[in-house]
C-alpha cells in the first residue's frame, strides 16, 4: 500500500474544489463526542449498562489525550515516521503510563468483574504486555486475551490518534488503489460515513482518520456489481453496504440524516442489523474494538 504525499499546488487545488480525500480530525473533539453518542444511545437501548461502560473509557481516552499530547509531540520530533506507521519499542514509555492512568482512573467506576480485569493487566510482565500492544496495532485481536483487550485498545487508539493529528498530513493515494484499511495506520475501518456532500469515507478504527473511498463498491473485495443497502426501515441513518461476491458487509452512516452519529458507538447500538445480515451469512468487515469482549 503506497500512500503519495501531495504537492503543495495539488492541495490548494483540492481545498478550493471543497474536496479532500483524507479527513484527520481532533482526537479531543472526536472522544467527547463520542463519549456523549454513547451516553445518549444507552437511554433508550436494551444494552444500555455496556454503552455507558464504553462511554465511561471513551471519556478516560479524553483525559488521556490531554496527558499525553506534549509527550507524542516530542516523541514526534525525534523519530522518522513511515506510513502506515507502526508502533515499535519505542512508544512504550507513551503506552506505559497511558495504560495506567486508564486502569486506575476506570477503577472507582466499573463494576467488580471489570476490576478483576484491571487486576490481570497489572499482573502481565512488561514483555508480554508489548506483545499484545503490537498484535492489537497490527489487527491481530485474537492474540490478545479478550477480556483485556478493549482496556489495551483504548491505549493503542488514543496514542494512533494523536500520532496521526500531530503530524498533519495531506496526500492521496496512487492512481486506481483501492485502500481497505486506513493508509496511514493499516487500521481496519469501523464504518463508512456518507458526508453533506455526498462523498463516502471510510472511518479508522485505530487512528479515527478518514479517507475517501468510491461509493457502490465494496469496501473489501472491490466488486461494484454485487452490493446492496440493508437497514431495518428505508429512513434508518445507520444502514449496511452488503457485497454478495465476498458475503461482507460494513455499516454506512449517513451524516445528512444525523450529524451526530458516530462510526464507533452508533455501530454498537445497531446489532439488530448485524444480526439479521449474519442470518443472511454476510460477515463484518469493519472492525469495532467494544465488540471485543470485555468480560468472558
Amino acid at each position: 500500500m503506497s500512500v503519495k504525499i501531495l504537492d503543495k499546488d495539488t492541495i490548494i487545488k483540492q481545498k478550493s474544489d471543497g474536496f479532500s480525500p483524507l479527513i484527520i480530525g481532533d482526537p479531543a473533539t472526536i472522544f467527547h463526542a463520542r463519549a456523549a453518542r454513547l451516553r445518549q444511545l444507552a437511554q433508550d437501548s436494551f444494552m444500555a449498562d455496556y454503552l455507558l461502560l464504553a462511554g465511561q473509557i471513551v471519556q478516560q481516552q479524553l483525559h488521556l489525550v490531554d496527558t499525553f499530547n506534549s509527550a507524542v509531540q516530542q516523541q514526534l520530533q525525534t523519530k522518522t515516521l513511515t506510513w502506515p506507521v507502526e508502533i515499535d519499542g519505542t512508544w512504550q514509555a507513551i503506552l506505559d503510563p497511558m495504560l495506567t492512568q486508564l486502569t486506575s482512573a476506570l477503577r472507582p467506576v466499573v463494576s467488580d468483574d471489570i476490576v478483576k480485569v484491571i487486576d490481570n493487566i497489572s499482573q502481565i510482565d512488561q514483555q508480554t504486555l508489548q506483545h499484545y500492544f503490537h498484535a492489537l496495532q497490527q489487527n491481530q485481536a485474537e492474540r490478545v486475551p479478550a477480556d483485556i483487550a478493549i482496556i489495551l485498545w483504548g491505549c493503542i487508539n488514543t496514542l494512533m490518534s494523536l500520532i496521526v493529528a500531530n503530524t498533519k498530513l495531506e496526500w492521496q493515494p496512487e492512481a486506481n488503489a483501492k485502500q481497505s484499511h486506513c493508509p496511514l495506520c493499516g487500521g481496519a475501518p469501523a464504518a463508512s460515513l456518507i458526508q453533506g456532500s455526498g462523498h463516502r469515507y471510510l472511518h479508522c478504527s485505530q487512528c479515527e482518520a478518514q479517507w475517501h473511498r468510491l461509493r457502490a463498491e465494496c469496501t473489501q473485495c472491490g466488486d461494484g456489481e454485487n452490493i446492496q443497502l440493508q437497514s431495518e426501515s428505508l429512513e434508518d441513518s445507520v444502514r449496511a453496504e452488503t457485497c454478495s461476491h465476498c458475503q461482507s458487509y460494513l455499516k454506512m452512516l449517513v451524516l445528512e440524516k444525523n450529524p451526530q452519529l458516530d462510526p464507533i458507538a452508533d455501530d454498537l447500538a445497531t446489532l439488530v442489523l448485524d444480526q439479521k445480515l449474519s442470518q443472511m451469512e454476510f460477515y463484518r468487515s469493519g472492525f469495532n474494538p467494544f465488540l471485543l469482549p470485555l468480560a468472558q
